[in-house]
């Protein structure tokens, strides 16, 4: 056998997900505005696809987009290094959704996905209990309480799926179109999450052109009447 030394190299495959840890401030800010949610019954249930009783739009999303954009700046960095390929054009954000998860006992997320260009989830509470309910899991799945996202074929020499044990101030930010799901856990305790949807400028502009192109056509058949 040849004393050679083998090189090689992995090459980056798949979706970027960004994990960044928010800030006390950010977190309080999040949690004030969910109570006010929650006070005023801001239902949202109906556009989720969570087993999840309590669900709720905030009212003023736009409030929230400087720290945001602040994480999102952190994924554009990071996705740029990944990719090892600079953007074209940088990309300027839009807020499209933001709500908050009051998930309990035996509640869960099935598998979905997004809409838009980016997705997030922050985790604002984290019982112990649940932690507890992690460390004491010994099956082969994520376990109690766990963030699953997935992606690709089963084969032996793919991962497909990752899980996580979120933390109190955790954000994960992934490709909207990406199917993720969160399992239950059964403490008689609640977490707290908040989630959302992000747009950028690139994928607003397309939008824009194919909305102006509509009504251009529209007028257009209008005229040939």
């Amino acid at each position: 056998m040849s004393d050679d030394k083998v090189t090689y190299n992995v090459l980056n495959w798949g979706p970027c997900v960004v994990q960044v840890k928010v800030s006390d401030d950010f977190k309080n800010k999040l949690l004030a505005g969910a109570e006010s949610a929650r006070a005023k019954k801001l239902d949202y249930t109906d556009k989720l696809a969570g087993i999840i009783k309590e669900e709720y739009q905030y009212e003023k999303k736009e409030e929230y987009l400087p720290e945001v954009a602040q994480c999102l700046g952190i994924y554009d960095v990071a996705f740029q290094r990944w990719k090892s390929d600079p953007y074209e054009q940088k990309p300027e954000y839009m807020l499209t959704a933001l709500w908050v998860n009051y998930m309990k006992q035996h509640e869960f997320n099935p598998p979905h996905d997004h809409s838009d260009q980016l997705s997030f989830v922050i985790f604002l509470k984290v019982p112990e209990e649940i932690k507890k309910e992690q460390k004491e899991y010994k099956g082969k799945s994520g376990g109690p309480g766990s963030l699953s996202f997935l992606y690709g074929e089963g084969n032996r020499q793919a991962i497909t799926y990752q899980s996580i044990h979120p933390n109190e101030g955790d954000m994960f930010i992934f490709p909207a179109w990406m199917k993720h799901y969160v399992a239950p856990f059964y403490s008689d305790v609640t977490r707290i999450s908040v989630s959302g949807n992000v747009a950028d400028s690139v994928q607003l502009n397309q939008i824009q052109k194919h909305v102006d192109a509509t009504i251009v056509n529209a007028e257009q058949i209008e005229k040939n009447k």
